[in-house]
């Protein structure tokens, strides 16, 4: 009897392994594959850097004094001060692949003897760059894993990811009314006893936290160094229980998103290389029978983190959110919030609540994953989230929209609604006064590669660039009847490819919904990854990322208009974002990373800022540069992460530019990460930071963050 039942259990459970595949990837996070920048496959290896440390005062930011030129060195640096290069490294040596130039080119002779001094290049001006000119070896660094540095090897816990320390290299000074704690989180830690993840998005998160105490506490208590603030930085690995498993069996034991798996050790041999090497690309029959079948795919937790409502939660799109001690940075377990998010995959029939439904769910599904981009409305206050679930019996994903209280995180409100053929949930939604767009982007699968094991989800995906893509339009939860509550429409729009939304609003004359976000134009690419993997981002198969405008009519319910962005022409960016109290509505400014001003698809360099309602709409040829954009460049061996638009403490809530602009800097000389702080009002971009704070190791290039601004111990946040 009992083989009978473990035989009738396993044909069920078969059965239904073939409809989770094709659910399972709506766990996807895509656009964060998408937003880090245009990866494609790269091969080759990676050998350690050997130098000398060299430390010069003049080779401190001079842009964050307001110099227009970027950091630079005389050529008449002392041999002494001359980097020692394994030939191995050597190979990357090299002006990074682009889309429209998508085979390396040789150093220019400025470059080169950077590369040998370990300097930024000589002379090196706003005005000259913006070109995409970047070195793939500065760029592969920027994505090693979480270490000390050699200089200082007990920094960093390689276990745990810890460290604590104040904050003492600071360019500039700290403006007195900048004040919360900055968050951020991305990939951590790539890997097991040598062996690196096959996608640096399948690494395990890493929560940094920086505070910035009020000035007043510099005379009040032991947060003072000779009168001045200290600015304390932590930090710590998301600790998920798949990576508990894996930490204690020290080797990859659960699939990732995009294609880190384990392998089989039957006629194999991995390598492993080490966690700053190449991936072992393991062989068909090693992948088949470790992964055949196997459909949980694990919650790295490394994708957003957000204060709000008294918690700080870690979220990652695929699965529940991970509750954070303020305090400590410690992972204190996955979070259902208050019982709205059952455990198990996020896949279910629509029937399942039907009480004349005697049909038997494995307890392996009906759960539901939450979103890694909620959205604050300004004007309630509340936080609006979503989860979802993959309906199997109506080929279609299931969305309960929640808003939830920001005093104690409480819900106000929910709705549940079905998308039709939805096969892949959406990366970000877009909210308005009274409505929440979500945006389809036209995906399909492979199937059988996927369950096969031959592949992982995200490699498993392919994209029809020139299909059209649909917007589904709902009405907010705290809508009712008494508030013009409307029935959820759907829009056809133009061939496109969406990724994050800036903003979205009601135009005052015409009630029509506008809104922004970075994405791809149409294009005949049918591989929705490219050949990613490898060790890092490279940009030769991915189009550009630009900002669009798009622009629904409620009353006919078409799609009116879909452009590039005025003001944007040329410019390719991403993590595009207003100032928080303009989230829904009208604004004239999109702050963005920058990686060009030529329209190719190159490594993010800058930040810049865009006229998306008086700039200029005239179209530029491909390759011509667009010197009407306010950006500023820190280099071409610099790398910019999201950046944050944080208002100023008592500041005028309806000026946008009343604020600061924060960002992660990865400094390829300095080999260490920064925090740039820009002040919006009465400065252009291109004047630079008016301040540095330099950490004292490098961090890998992240995803997104958040800035509370108060004890950061769970008071609201601004964040992407």
């Amino acid at each position: 009897r009992n083989k009978v039942t473990i035989g009738v259990h396993y044909i069920f459970i078969m059965k239904f392994c073939t409809i989770v595949h094709t659910f399972i990837f709506t766990a996807l996070p895509c656009s964060h594959v998408v937003n880090a920048f245009n990866v494609v496959n790269h091969k080759n290896g990676y050998s350690t850097i050997i130098k000398t440390r060299h430390t010069n005062n003049n080779n401190k930011m001079l842009s964050c004094l307001g110099s227009t030129k970027t950091p630079s060195t005389s050529t008449s640096t002392s041999t002494n001060d001359l980097v020692m290069v394994e030939e191995e490294d050597k190979k990357y040596w090299e002006i990074g692949a682009t889309l429209h130039k998508p085979m390396a080119r040789p150093l220019t002779e400025e470059l080169r003897e950077a590369m040998e001094r370990n300097t930024h290049p000589a002379g090196e001006s706003q005005e000259e760059l913006g070109m995409g000119v970047f070195t793939t070896r500065d760029w592969r660094r920027a994505w090693n894993t979480y270490q000390s540095p050699p200089e200082d090897p007990q920094l960093i816990d390689s276990d745990t990811g810890y460290a604590k320390y104040v904050i003492d290299d600071i360019d500039g000074e700290i403006p007195d009314d900048l004040v919360g704690v900055l968050y951020r989180n991305g990939p951590g830690r790539f890997g097991w006893n040598g062996d690196r993840v096959q996608h640096v998005l399948d690494a395990d998160g890493l929560i940094l936290q920086i505070t910035f105490p009020p000035p007043d506490l510099c005379n009040t208590n032991d947060n003072t160094d000779d009168g001045k603030r200290q600015v304390m930085f932590q930090s710590r690995f998301v600790v998920t229980k798949e990576m508990v498993e894996e930490q204690k069996a020290d080797k990859f034991l659960y699939r990732g998103t995009f294609g880190t798996a384990p392998t089989s050790d039957i006629l194999s041999d991995n390598p492993r290389r080490g966690l700053n090497e190449d991936p072992w690309e393991a062989p068909w029959w090693s992948k088949m029978l470790a992964n055949a079948m196997k459909v949980n795919i694990k919650n790295s937790a490394n994708t957003q983190i957000i204060s709000f409502g008294g918690k700080v939660l870690a979220l990652f799109e695929a699965g529940l959110p991970h509750l954070i001690d303020p305090d400590t940075l410690e992972t204190l377990g996955e979070d259902d919030l208050d019982g709205t998010l059952p455990q198990g995959l996020p896949v279910k029939m629509s029937s399942n609540d039907d009480a004349n439904n005697d049909m038997p769910v494995p307890d392996f599904l009906g759960g539901s994953a939450h979103t890694a981009h909620p959205n604050i409305c300004p004007d309630t206050g509340n936080l609006v989230g979503w989860s979802w679930s993959q309906l199997v019996d109506q080929a279609a994903l299931e969305v309960t929209f929640v808003e939830w209280n920001a005093t104690d995180f409480t819900k106000i409100a929910s709705s549940t609604h079905a998308i039709q053929g939805c096969q892949l949930a959406p990366h970000d939604m877009a909210l308005t006064t009274d409505a929440i767009l979500l945006k389809v982007n036209s995906l399909s699968m492979n199937t059988g590669l996927f369950l096969s094991g031959m592949k992982g989800p995200a490699a498993s995906l392919a994209m029809d660039g020139r299909a059209p893509a649909y917007v589904h339009v709902f009405p907010r939860p705290t809508m009712d009847a008494t508030t013009k509550q409307f029935e959820p429409f759907v829009v056809e729009v133009p061939a496109c490819f969406s990724i994050h939304f800036s903003h979205a609003y009601h135009d005052d004359k015409t009630g029509n919904i506008i809104s922004m976000f970075s994405g791809w134009p149409p294009s005949d690419s049918k591989d929705f990854l490219g050949a990613w993997g490898g060790f890092a981002p490279v940009f030769s198969q991915i189009p550009p990322t630009f900002l669009w405008r798009m622009e629904i009519c409620t009353k006919t319910k078409t799609c009116v208009d879909l452009t590039v962005a005025p003001g944007s022409h040329n410019v390719c960016i991403e993590h595009p974002l207003v100032h928080p109290n303009f989230n829904t509505k009208k604004a004239m400014n999109v702050y963005c990373t920058a990686s060009n001003v030529i329209g190719d698809s190159t490594a993010p360099c800058g930040y810049c800022k865009l006229l998306v309602e008086d700039g200029s709409s005239t179209k530029l040829k491909q390759g011509e540069k667009n010197t009407d954009v306010d950006v500023f460049w820190f280099g071409s061996r610099c790398f910019v992460g999201e950046p944050l638009i944080v208002p100023k403490i008592n500041g005028n809530l309806d000026d946008e530019t009343d604020a600061y602009l924060l960002g992660m800097v990865k400094d390829s000389v300095k080999d260490r990460t920064g925090v740039a702080i820009f002040d919006l009002k009465d400065r252009d971009l291109k004047d630079g930071p008016i301040a540095m704070l330099w950490l004292k190791s490098s961090v890998p290039h992240g995803l997104h963050g958040c800035f509370a601004q108060d004890d950061g111990k769970g008071s609201p946040s601004i964040f992407c």
